[in-house]
C-alpha cells in the first residue's frame, strides 16, 4: 500500500515568510492551441520539499548530486504532537534498528527539532530527517543550527510533509527531488509504502 505524503503545490501553498510562492501560468490551451502547458514558478523549497546540503554550504553537494540511496530509505514515523520541541531525550526513547529516516508526525503544530536532537540524530546515522512544518529549525533564532549539523553530516532535511492519514510506525520512504544542476532544494513527490 502506497501513501503519497506530498503536500499539494497551488496558489494556497504555505511558503516560508520571505520565499517565492507558488504561481502557475497557463501559457497554451486546447482550445486556442489544440494543446495545454503552462509555466511554472517557485522557490526550491516550496510544498513538501527536501535541502540538499548546498542550501548552507557551498562546497557540499547540489539536488542533482545526491546519491539515490538517500532517496529510498526504511522510516520510522514518530507522533510528536505533544511536544513543544523534539530534543536528544525523546529521540533516544525511539527504536531506530533497521531504521536511516525519522520523519516527524506534528498534526500540524509547528514543533522544532533541538540542538541536541540534531546533533543525536547525527551520530546513528540517519539519511533523512523530515518534518510537517514548514521548517524543522527553532523559529526564534537566526543561526540556523540544526540545518547546518543534518547537512553537513550528509544528513538530508525534508519539510512541510503530509502525515495526517499515517499512523505511527515502520515504512519504506520514497522522496524524488527534480534533478537540477546547482540546486540547494528541491519540491518532492514523498510517498510511503506500508
Amino acid at each position: 500500500m502506497l501513501i503519497d505524503i506530498t503536500t499539494i503545490l497551488n496558489q494556497n501553498t504555505k511558503v516560508y515568510p520571505g520565499d517565492p510562492e507558488f504561481k502557475i501560468n497557463r501559457i497554451f490551451t486546447v482550445e486556442k492551441d489544440g494543446f495545454n502547458l503552462c509555466s511554472l514558478s517557485f522557490g526550491t523549497h516550496t510544498g513538501t520539499h527536501i535541502d540538499a546540503p548546498l542550501h548552507f554550504f557551498n562546497t557540499k553537494e547540489s539536488i542533482a548530486d545526491l546519491e539515490l540511496k538517500y532517496l529510498i530509505t526504511n522510516a520510522l514515523v514518530a507522533d510528536v504532537s505533544g511536544l513543544n520541541s523534539i530534543d536528544e531525550k525523546f529521540i533516544s526513547g525511539l527504536n531506530l534498528e533497521g531504521i536511516n529516516s525519522i520523519l516527524f508526525k506534528t498534526n500540524g503544530k509547528d514543533i522544532y527539532l533541538t540542538e541536541s536532537g540534531a546533533k543525536y540524530i547525527t551520530s546513528k546515522g540517519m539519511l533523512i530527517t523530515a518534518t510537517e512544518s514548514l521548517d524543522i529549525e527553532d523559529q526564534t533564532g537566526n543561526d540556523y543550527y540544526v540545518h547546518k549539523t543534518l547537512l553537513s553530516n550528509n544528513v538530508l532535511i525534508v519539510e512541510n510533509i503530509d502525515l495526517r492519514n499515517v499512523k505511527p510506525g515502520i515504512y519504506k520512504f520514497y522522496c524524488f527531488p527534480l534533478k537540477i544542476e546547482n540546486a540547494d532544494g528541491s519540491p518532492v513527490r514523498a510517498v510511503l509504502e506500508l
